[in-house]
């Protein structure tokens, strides 16, 4: 080979070196000086910031009648579907038959505990009488018992009257003997003495003396029994009084004790009333919020429903739709609340819909496990930005829509990213027993 050749390979030789020196240098300084922005690309869903609504029934039942399917839109109150209430209802009539039977008698009690002419019906059997003919059947049924215990007991005390007047009359006849008696007795002492002193003088007989003095006596003994017959008329008069006192008030101390054994009833009744209300209430079951009807499982009238079991969801359509992912454990120290993020939305063509972009507004504080896996993971919430979704236009953004999201992290030099695997097999490996 030529002294020339020799030179001119040399010369190639050098060139590469000086140019793969230059490549070296050159990726060495933009593996130094560049910065690539960093992200952890995680999948998440979309959902509604409160939550779906679960609407459940809390004793269950039978369904009757079913007034939604998925998809309706409704109003918080409206109502969805309705329990068969033929059960319930017939107990509760049961009740309030029982409550308004005793509130007639409470009625017809208080009057005679009061001794009133008439009843004061309570304004509630009122009210329920003018729509209910059993009640008004009721109320006239307590007025004629009214009436009739107390016409008995007006009956009663007229008879004792009756008596009392009678007794009255024997006392005044006894009364007119007694004054007769005692007229004729004073006579009778009067022709008496003057006897007495004829006798003395001996101008008339001893037996006519004797005889004077015989009829005295008599007359005395018929005063005395006169006097005890009109004492005993008397006590029968202080007795026929009591018994018409008692009379009187034996109407009233017999309401008074029924009124005291109805309380308790009366209490018991009202609460079981108000208890089966609530239950028929619930046998309607109604929206608790506005929003979207979605994953019903009743089909079907005459389905059973049991106790607590999710009947259908309700997604709010007022609260603002966030975006909730799964961040591996690995990367939750590389997460911070109000770090950006930019959200795709695979379900939408990715060629015309724009990127949303987004901030992280909330992580959980523990982990969860996924139960089909067993893999552990924490969640974050993405909420976009300010008028970030008025960008998607007439594309509607629906609770469960898969999102693939990228949470932007800190940015990293080209080097540090084929420095940091290494650094972290030395440091274990410099551990190691």
């Amino acid at each position: 080979m030529s002294v020339r050749g020799k030179w001119s390979t040399k010369r190639f030789v050098a060139l590469g070196m000086l140019a793969l020196v230059g490549l070296l240098g050159g990726l060495t300084y933009w593996s130094i000086t560049t910065e690539i922005a960093g992200a952890i690309v995680t999948s998440g869903r979309v959902e509604v910031e409160s939550n779906r609504q679960i609407v459940q029934h809390p004793q269950g039942g039978v369904v009757s009648e079913i007034l939604v399917t998925n998809g309706d839109r409704v109003e918080a109150g409206e109502v969805l579907l309705r329990f068969d209430a033929v059960l319930t209802e017939s107990e509760f009539a049961v009740t309030e038959g029982q409550l308004f039977e005793l509130l007639g008698q409470k009625s017809r009690l208080l009057a005679e505990r009061d001794e009133a002419g008439d009843i004061t019906f309570d304004a509630e059997l009122i009210e329920a009488a003018k729509t209910r003919p059993k009640v008004t059947e009721l109320i006239q049924g307590q007025s004629a018992l009214f009436a009739a215990r107390l016409a008995s007991l007006n009956e009663q005390l007229s008879q004792w009257s009756e008596r009392s007047r009678q007794i009255d009359n024997q006392i005044e006849g006894s009364q007119f003997q007694l004054a007769s008696l005692e007229e004729q007795t004073a006579l009778l002492k009067q022709e008496l003495a003057d006897q007495q002193s004829l006798l003395d003088s001996g101008l008339t007989q001893a037996s006519r003396v004797s005889a004077l003095k015989r009829e005295a006596a008599s007359f005395g003994g018929r005063i005395g029994a006169l006097n005890s017959e009109i004492a005993q008329s008397r006590g029968r008069l202080a007795e026929i009084e009591i018994e018409r006192l008692k009379l009187a008030t034996s109407l009233r101390e017999e309401a008074i004790r029924a009124l005291r054994e109805l309380q308790p009833r009366e209490i018991e009744l009202r609460q079981n009333r108000i208890s089966l209300l609530e239950v028929l209430d619930r046998l309607t079951l109604r929206a608790p919020r506005a929003g979207v009807v979605y994953g019903l499982v009743v089909h079907t009238t005459r389905a059973v429903v049991q106790p607590a079991e999710p009947i259908m969801y309700i997604i709010p359509q007022d609260e603002p739709l966030i975006v909730r992912t799964q961040i591996p454990t690995q990367h939750i120290d590389q997460i911070r609340l109000g770090q950006p993020a930019t959200l795709r939305f695979s379900t939408f063509d990715q060629r015309t819909t724009p990127e949303i972009f987004a901030t992280v507004a909330n992580v959980s504080p523990d982990v969860f496990v996924d139960n089909r896996t067993g893999a552990s993971y924490y969640t974050a919430e993405l909420r976009p930005n300010e008028g970030e979704l008025e960008k998607l236009g007439d594309l509607e953004i629906l609770p469960g829509m898969p999102v693939e999201a990228f949470i932007k992290t800190e940015d990293r030099t080209p080097l540090s990213y084929l420095i940091k695997p290494l650094a972290n097999y030395f440091n274990r490996a410099f551990r190691e027993d």
